[in-house]
């Protein structure tokens, strides 16, 4: 009542509607009509009873006014601190020591390799330079011992073969899909590795059902599982760590995730054949599930949602270790970080958000979608760049050394429509950061260079949107010396396998 009229008297707010002037003289306990007055007469006393109210009560209601203004701060502190900070439980605290010594002996490795490649280049780039002022290409230079040097010129050797392998993909098979249009799709190589080794290929669909293919034998149906989920599944994704890849998990709009054992059994023709065993069913999230990304160990997974949260699951036993809000809009993509620190989420407000797995907080942010629906984002395997993408079809490139002050270091115009996946090339050999791929609504994918960002080749085939892309790139490690000899430029094998909205999943070679 008091705060009320401190807030007139101090503005000399007279009102002049007749209800408003009734409510002033009742809040200051003042009879509403004198015999004989006329509403004017009525508001001429409400006047000057407001002056004398003024004059006579100003140190009170200063007093009263900053005891309400502590008030106020006092209750939004309270209020601040139970809404943004709750306890941890246990299983949480030892799951963040875990990823704690996890990333720091990863990120330990992963930097002593990029000091190592570093030093390779400063020498190679000099002695290619030595090469020019001789006008010898064939010279022997003062490097060519140098074991980095030498890596680095197979890793460039590498690059330029690749390039060439990427430009010269194709359609090479098409396989019916679905009866519903398929909407996600992840590959996994399963077996102890090398020539052997067999690229298995997952989608799922509308329908809810979650299929297994032959990647090495033409999209080939190895195996189906019928309503794996309720609804339409809209995230699926294979464990790539080691002891763990016969995980997947999927995610799906009937609100929950589903933890799946991928079982490989191999008969007397030594031809596998595959059965899908449900571990967990995860319920948690209050509205549609969207994306999924994998921790590089292996042991946890994270969800995305429309109820504005992600989460943070533990394979081992099946329990939510973490809800983690901080978005106001629906949440959408998700990624982790190689080393297993961090993680990112993308909402349909265009804000990218970074999270520290090992403390919970939020590291930084990023906004530069111009407000449009980010839906994707990948963090690259050379720990320091996060790609983005989503409504606008263009894909930008952040520095996670500069902070959410830093603007993007690179917007690639790639799509004339919203793009529904990025992914970074494989990370073996150190070859991850040389090239992305994206698939897009405007029915096309594409296979991009990070070192300029030029657009290597463009794939069409896929009547309609293309809802997702994955590689399934052959990898070798490098024979005896480091030279790029001619029996790895043939097992490079690049190829990605794609599904759209035409219920067809296309493998390109």
């Amino acid at each position: 009542m008091e705060a009320r009229h401190a807030a007139r008297a101090n503005t000399f707010a007279v009102p002049t509607l007749q209800k408003d002037v009734i409510a002033a003289l009742r809040n200051l306990r003042l009879p509403i009509r004198l015999f004989g007055e006329n509403p004017a007469d009525i508001r001429n006393r409400l006047a000057l009873a407001l002056t004398q109210f003024q004059n006579s009560n100003t140190d009170l209601i200063k007093e009263k006014s900053l005891e309400d203004s502590s008030n106020l701060k006092k209750s939004d502190e309270h209020v601040t601190s139970e809404v943004l900070y709750t306890h941890a439980s246990t299983e949480l605290i030892m799951a963040r020591k875990r990823m704690c010594e996890y990333s720091m002996e990863r990120a330990r490795v992963r930097l002593k390799e990029e000091k190592r490649l570093r030093d390779g280049y400063v020498k190679f780039v000099q002695c290619v330079k030595k090469q020019e002022v001789e006008k010898n290409e064939d010279m022997d230079c003062d490097f060519g011992k140098d074991e980095n040097v030498m890596n680095v010129k197979w890793k460039e050797d590498r690059c330029r073969e690749l390039y060439k392998s990427v430009r010269g993909l194709s359609l090479e098979g098409s396989q019916y899909g679905d009866a519903r249009p398929l909407s996600c799709v992840c590959t996994a190589a399963r077996g102890s590795g090398g020539d052997d080794a067999a690229a298995v290929v997952a989608t799922g669909g509308w329908s809810g059902s979650i299929k297994l293919w032959d990647g090495k034998d033409h999209l080939n149906l190895l195996h189906t599982k019928s309503m794996a989920h309720d609804d339409r599944i809209m995230g699926i994704a294979m464990s790539d760590a080691e002891g763990r890849k016969d995980l997947m998990v999927s995610a799906s709009i009937d609100l929950t995730a589903k933890l799946w054992r991928v079982l490989e059994n191999r008969g007397d023709d030594e031809r596998p054949t595959y059965k899908i065993q449900e571990l967990w069913h995860l319920k948690g999230h209050a509205a549609r599930l969207c994306k999924i990304a994998w921790h590089p160990s292996g042991r946890y997974f994270g969800t995305t949602s429309f109820d504005h949260t992600w989460r943070l699951w533990d394979v081992e036993t099946g329990h939510q270790l973490l809800l983690q809000d901080g978005h106001w809009k629906e949440t959408y993509g998700i990624s982790m970080h190689g080393d297993g620190s961090l993680c990112a989420t993308t909402d349909f407000g265009g804000v990218v958000q970074v999270w520290d797995l090992r403390s919970g907080k939020s590291a930084t942010h990023f906004v530069g979608h111009h407000a449009k629906r980010v839906l994707c984002c990948e963090f690259s395997p050379n720990g320091f760049q996060l790609a983005t993408a989503g409504d606008d079809g263009t894909i930008k490139l952040f520095d996670l050394r500069r902070g959410s002050k830093g603007k993007s270091i690179s917007s690639v115009p790639a799509h004339s429509n919203l793009i529904t996946q990025i992914k970074f090339g494989s990370s073996s050999n150190d070859l991850g950061s040389d090239y992305l791929i994206s698939s897009s609504f405007d029915g096309t994918c594409k296979v991009w260079s990070t070192r300029n960002w030029h657009s290597l080749t463009t794939l069409r085939g896929h009547e309609g949107k293309v809802m997702g892309i994955a590689e399934m790139t052959k990898h070798r490690e490098p024979l005896g010396e480091n030279v790029m000899t001619d029996v790895e430029k043939e097992g490079l094998n690049f190829s990605l396998v794609s599904c759209g909205h035409d219920k067809t999943l296309k493998l390109w070679q």
